[in-house]
Order: structure tokens, then C-alpha cells, then sequence
């Protein structure tokens, strides 16, 4: 009786650590699956981010094309490029196919630091979008003002923004060209070198001539500023098409500085609402 007790204990034993061992294995096997689907959807989703795919299946038209162009504007000013890449039409997506091809073309802008809605025509939204004036030689002429254009399309049940919109640049009025260039040489003459340069576009001018560099302390009489006139290609504007590109040309304005011993040319250029100094010629 001792040796059949012990043959069945030893095989409700055997049986327990079968049945144990098989409800291990099959816990594991339906864990595993999720988990590793889990990961995939993860590693999924990660790497639709990186195309900008991700943003894509989010993605719905709004309710008008004024809306749509707001939603963009606003998203460019915080720097959400991925906000605004979810308004882009078909037409956006073809010219910047990803998220990260867009936020390069982005970040070539001028920051926004403001908006405002002038007219909507049709589908074409007009916007005065305001930003840091200033001007260097990577990225050029930033004006504190721009007249935009966005063309936007009903598409995805809505209202979505086609990018690059016609810009035109809102320049201050020539007549105070004169009284900036005026301001300028009377500083200079002065020997006064913080009100110089709280006239210039930049802490240092691209060229000093020989006029402009004996001004202070210069005797000879008073000096007149003459009218300003548009800026022509030649070697007097070579630098500042070298520095900024050719386009500069048609916002920069000359004066010609007389009534002293060496006559010499101003360059100014737009800065906000007025105008400052940015190089002198002969």
C-alpha cells in the first residue's frame, strides 16, 4: 500500500508541474505578441514623425481659408513647425513632401512676431505680418513689415494653406531718408559716435570713404544733404551686392553729402519705419 501511495503522489506531482509548466508558456505567448506589437507601433510611429507622415493622419481642413492661413501664421510664430505643417493642401505637401524638409525651409524666415488680417479675396488671404527688422549677410534685408498673400484650397472637408506666399515688403516713405542721412553727419561731425551708430543699420558700415572718415572734427562749412535717389549697380554698390545679394539694390536709397572738403555718397537702406546708414561711397 506504502509503494502505490507514493506511485500516486508522484504522479499527481509530475502532473501539477505539466499543467504549471504549459500555463507558463502559454501566459508568455500571449504577452509577447502584444508587447512586440506594442514596439512596433511605436518604432512605427516614431519613424512616420521623423517623414512627417504622423502629421499627416491627423490632418483636416478648416473652416475657412482665413482660419486655415491663421492657424499657419500662428503656428510659425510660436515655431510649432509640425502645427503648421498640418495645414499645408496637397499642393504644400508635394513642394515639402516632410516635416523636416518644411521646418528647413521655415527657419530660412524671418521670425513672425505679429499679424493681422487686411482683406480676404476668395481663396486668396491678404495678411500684414510684422517682424524684427534688421539685416546681415545670412539672411539678408528683414523688413519690420510684409504684405502676404496665401492662396488656400478646399480640400479634406475644409480649408487648407498652398506654402510660399507673395510677399511685398512695406518700405517706409523716402522723405525721411534725408533727415535720417542729415542726423547722421551732424553726429559724425560732432565726433559723436553712439549717435552715429543709432543711425546705422549695423554697429560697423561696409565701407568708410575718405570723406566720410575726416568728418569729425572736419572744418570746411556745413554740410547738405542732397535728395535721395535709388541705388544703381556699379562699383559704388559692389560690396553691398556682394554682402546681401542683388535684390538690396531695390530698397537701398543714396543721398550725396556736400558743402565740405571731400564730398562722399550714403547708403541707407529701410530698418522699421525709418531708414539707417549702412555704408559711404566717394
Amino acid at each position: 500500500m506504502i509503494a502505490n501511495l507514493t506511485m500516486r503522489v508522484a504522479a499527481c506531482v509530475a502532473a501539477f508541474l505539466v499543467v504549471g509548466c504549459t500555463q507558463s508558456d502559454t501566459a508568455t505567448t500571449a504577452t509577447t505578441p502584444n508587447s512586440a506589437s506594442s514596439r512596433a507601433s511605436g518604432s512605427t510611429e516614431a519613424s512616420a514623425a521623423g517623414t512627417g507622415e504622423a502629421v499627416a493622419t491627423s490632418r483636416s481642413g478648416r473652416a475657412s481659408g482665413e482660419q486655415a492661413v491663421f492657424a499657419l501664421l500662428a503656428a510659425e510664430q510660436a515655431l510649432n513647425h509640425e502645427a503648421s505643417f498640418q495645414v499645408l493642401s496637397s499642393v504644400g505637401r508635394k513642394t515639402y513632401p516632410s516635416l523636416a524638409v518644411w521646418t528647413r525651409r521655415r527657419r530660412d524666415e524671418a521670425r513672425i512676431t505679429g499679424f493681422v488680417r487686411e482683406v480676404v479675396k476668395g481663396p486668396d488671404v491678404v495678411v500684414l505680418v510684422e517682424h524684427t527688422p534688421g539685416i546681415n549677410p545670412f539672411v539678408g534685408l528683414r523688413f519690420a513689415q510684409e504684405r502676404q498673400t496665401w492662396h488656400t484650397r478646399k480640400q479634406l472637408g475644409g480649408w487648407l494653406v498652398d506654402p510660399d506666399p507673395q510677399i511685398e515688403p512695406i518700405v517706409p516713405s523716402d522723405a525721411g531718408v534725408t533727415a535720417v542721412a542729415t542726423g547722421w553727419v551732424s553726429a559724425r561731425q560732432s565726433c559723436n559716435d553712439a549717435a552715429a551708430r543709432e543711425r546705422q543699420a549695423a554697429g560697423t558700415l561696409i565701407a568708410v570713404s575718405a570723406g566720410a572718415a575726416q568728418l569729425c572734427g572736419a572744418s570746411g562749412g556745413a554740410a547738405s544733404v542732397g535728395l535721395p535717389s535709388v541705388a544703381e549697380p556699379g562699383p559704388q554698390t559692389a560690396d553691398l551686392v556682394a554682402q546681401y545679394g542683388g535684390d538690396v539694390l531695390k530698397y537701398v536709397r543714396i543721398v550725396r553729402v556736400s558743402g565740405l572738403t571731400k564730398p562722399f555718397t550714403l547708403f541707407l537702406v529701410p530698418f522699421g519705419n525709418s531708414w539707417r546708414v549702412l555704408s559711404t561711397g566717394n
